[in-house]
């Protein structure tokens, strides 16, 4: 045990060394990186400069499924052009998070005497948090998909009533965003709104910029939308009008259901704390009889 102690000693006096090393002489080189992270999301943002230099190192190419999986939701939350920067963030932050558990292993078991149950409890909670950080990336990503599909319908009535004002399609939109924004109203669906609107200002056509909303986006309802103004941008009037209405009708019907799997899943979540009542219930009445049987016996 005393060896065992040693060993445990040197290597997590040479993992902290290798951390302070990296962060001493790399921290400004990824400071670019560490800057741009918001540190509510990201608490351990600091040490980020270990993880970048590990996977710059052993130059990690993100070609695996996993990884490819990663960068198709990574390009929903922060679109396409900043999808490749994050995939870096995380995987900076699950090795970050690899090292900090190491030495928090390491540390029980040398106060513990290398108890089992602590070490394995320890190991049980880092394998826990890093699958939480998988889940939370698609949590967000589901969140996202169910606003776009709540505020969309809303969105095409509105672009349809402005275009019947006589607005054109760009200060529609433009109107529609500004008006939100200063509601201060804020949702992905409308940042998206927003970033379209800003990419026509910055000289875009109209053309590409509806296209890159439909990318990012990623919804079918938004890609056939956007499929009918592209068609009818140039021509306009009714047909563009009357095309709209009869997708504004079908986009109600997704919202729908959307609210209906919303209480699907609502009453599903009151199930688990309505089982622990009912056992609750059942021991209540049970142990009585049962002391009073054994004091019979």
């Amino acid at each position: 045990m005393f060896f065992l102690k040693i060993i445990t000693i040197l290597v997590l006096s040479g993992i902290i060394t290798c951390f302070l090393v990296i962060l001493s002489t790399k921290r400004w080189e990824y400071c670019h990186y560490i800057n741009a992270l918001d540190k509510k999301e990201y608490p351990l943002k600091k040490l980020f400069p270990i993880g970048f230099y590990i996977l710059d190192r052993i130059s990690y190419s993100f070609n695996t499924s996993y990884d490819r999986k990663i960068l198709i939701y990574l390009s929903e939350i922060y679109g396409q052009e900043y999808s490749a920067f994050y995939i870096r963030v995380i995987y900076a932050n699950k090795i970050v998070l690899t090292g900090v558990f190491i030495l928090i292993e390491l540390i029980t078991g040398l106060i513990t005497d290398y108890d089992p149950t602590y070490l394995v409890y320890i190991l049980l909670m880092f394998v826990l948090i890093l699958f939480l950080q998988d889940q939370k990336l698609v949590s967000r990503v589901k969140k996202r998909r169910l606003e776009i599909q709540l505020e969309f319908p809303n969105f095409i009535n509105k672009l349809t009533l402005l275009l019947n004002a006589g607005l054109s399609m760009s200060k529609a939109w433009e109107k529609i965003s500004y008006d939100r924004k200063s509601n201060n109203y804020s949702n992905s669906f409308y940042s998206e709104v927003y970033k379209t609107v800003a990419d026509i200002k910055a000289g875009k056509s109209e053309a590409e910029a509806y296209s890159g909303f439909a990318k990012r986006a990623k919804s079918p309802e938004i890609s056939r939308l956007m499929s009918t103004i592209l068609q009818n941008t140039k021509r306009g009037g009714n047909d563009l009008v009357h095309s709209m209405r009869l997708q504004s009708n079908e986009c109600w019907e997704m919202r729908k259901n959307a609210i209906r799997r919303l209480g699907e899943e609502a009453s599903t979540k009151l199930l688990f704390p309505m089982m622990i009542m009912f056992f609750a219930i059942i021991i209540i009445v049970v142990t009585p009889a049962i002391i009073t049987m054994g004091e019979i016996a």
